[in-house]
């Protein structure tokens, strides 16, 4: 398993951003909103968060993300 430091090295500023709105219980409309970016660019952000932890789903990608100190 890859260290905290090597998985954030790894996931993009937009991506661990993606993250944080899941975690705060936004859903992908939402996260545009607070970002300023497409419904179709944070899904996107977040499929390549879940390619990069290996994570099944995108609670999966929170919870690991969370488990590595990633999200605040």
């Amino acid at each position: 398993m890859k260290s905290a430091a090597q998985t954030e090295k790894r996931l993009t500023t937009r991506e661990i951003e993606c993250l944080n709105g899941l975690a705060d219980g936004l859903t992908s409309d939402g996260i545009s909103r607070r970002l300023g970016i497409s419904v179709p660019t944070v899904a996107m952000h977040i499929s390549n968060a879940r390619r990069k932890l290996n994570a099944s789903t995108r609670e999966h990608a929170v919870a690991i993300a969370l488990r590595n100190a990633l999200l605040k």
